[in-house]
C-alpha cells in the first residue's frame, strides 16, 4: 500500500504535542524506575559485546528462511528482516528518524538506499561506531526527551519502542513526523502473559488502543513471530553448549578454593542469579510462540 507523506522541509517553530490532554501523573514504581534512568546518556555492555566480541553487525532478530542456526546463518537472517522492513516504507518518504538505531546497520541500508537518515540513541558507544559507519547526523538522546528540530517523513523504531512508556512515545512520534508515517517492528505480550514474558514488551492491546488514542491510523500489519522463533532457538544453543558449562567450570573452581566467599557472593547477587533464571525464560521459544507477538506495524501519524 502506497501513500504519499508529509513535506520534510525545516520548521522554525517548535514542535507541537499531538494531544492537548493532560499527562496522567505517574505511579510510584514509575517514578522511581525514571529516578533510576534520568536524562542522561547511558551504555550497554551487552550491545558492545554482541558486536565486538560475537561479531554481530545488526542487533536484532532475524527473519528466517531455513539457514542453518548458526551464528552465520543468524547473520543472513538478520539482513534479510532489514530489508524487508526497508520494503515496507511508502513512496514519497525522504527523510527517517532511526529510534534506537544501535551501531547503524538498518540506517546506512537506508542511506544507501537514497534516504535521509538520522540516528537516535542513548548510548555513546552507538554514536562513535554510528558516526563513523554511517556519517549523518546523530542524536544522542532518549526518544521522550528528543526535541526535533525538523520534520520527518517516517520514525523508524526496530525493537525500540519496548523500551519507551507508552504515556511518551506516541507524543514523541507525534512531534517527529507530523503528517508522516511510523514503522514498527517489535514483540509484544498476549493472552494475558505474566512473569518475565509479561515484562518484556508493551502488551499488544494496549500499545494498539494508545495509538488509536494518539489519532494514529494503523496502515499495515504483519506477523512474522514463526519466522523470527529460531534466533531463540539458536540463543538457547549458544547458552547451554557455551555459557553453561564455561560457568559451571568456574563455579566448581571456587567453591573448592574460597566455598565461604563463594556462598557469600550467591547471597549478595540473588537478585541478578534471579535475572538470569528469567533471560532462560525469555528465550523459551515455547512460551514465545504462547505469549509474544512480532509484528510490524505501519501506523499513518495524524498532522
Amino acid at each position: 500500500m502506497r501513500e504519499a507523506v508529509a513535506d520534510s522541509r525545516p520548521l522554525v517553530e517548535r514542535p507541537r504535542e499531538i494531544s492537548a490532554a493532560k499527562p496522567r501523573q505517574p505511579g510510584l514504581l514509575r517514578r522511581l524506575a525514571e529516578r533510576r534512568s534520568p536524562r542522561r546518556v547511558k551504555v550497554s555492555t551487552a550491545l558492545r559485546f554482541y558486536h565486538e566480541v560475537v561479531g554481530l553487525d545488526h542487533l536484532h532478530y532475524g527473519l528466517w528462511n531455513g539457514e542453518p542456526l548458526t551464528l552465520d546463518g543468524l547473520k543472513v537472517a538478520q539482513d534479510r528482516f532489514t530489508r524487508h522492513l526497508l520494503s515496507w516504507i511508502p513512496e514519497g518518504v525522504r527523510s527517517v528518524l532511526d529510534v534506537g538505531c544501535g551501531i547503524g546497520s538498518t540506517a546506512l541500508m537506508l542511506k544507501q538506499s537514497g534516504y535521509e537518515v538520522e540516528g537516535l540513541s542513548p548510548d555513546p558507544y552507538h554514536q562513535a561506531v554510528f558516526s563513523r559507519r554511517v556519517g549523518t547526523p546523530f542524536h544522542l538522546s532518549r526518544f521522550q526527551e528528543f526535541r526535533p528540530l525538523r520534520r520527518y517523513d517516517l520514525v523508524l523504531m526496530s525493537e525500540s519502542a519496548q523500551y519507551i512508556w507508552l504515556d511518551r512515545l506516541f507524543p514523541a512520534v507525534g512531534a517527529s513526523a507530523p503528517g508522516g508515517h511510523l514503522l514498527v517492528a517489535d514483540y509484544f505480550t498476549v493472552n494475558g502473559a505474566k512473569g518475565a514474558l509479561g515484562r518484556s514488551g508493551h502488551a499488544l492491546d494496549r500499545f494498539l488502543a494508545e495509538a488509536r488514542t494518539a489519532g494514529l491510523d494503523l496502515v499495515r500489519r504483519e506477523d512474522v513471530t514463526e519466522r523470527v522463533a529460531p534466533t531463540l532457538e539458536l540463543a538457547r544453543s549458544w547458552i547451554e553448549r557455551y555459557l553453561d558449562p564455561c560457568l559451571a567450570l568456574v563455579a566448581d573452581h571456587l567453591e573448592r578454593k574460597t566455598p565461604r566467599l563463594v556462598r557469600f557472593g550467591r547471597w549478595l547477587l540473588r537478585s541478578r542469579i534471579e535475572k538470569a533464571a528469567d533471560l532462560r525464560t525469555l528465550i523459551d521459544r515455547d512460551a514465545f510462540l504462547h505469549d509474544k507477538q512480532y509484528l510490524v506495524l505501519l501506523f499513518r501519524i495524524p498532522r
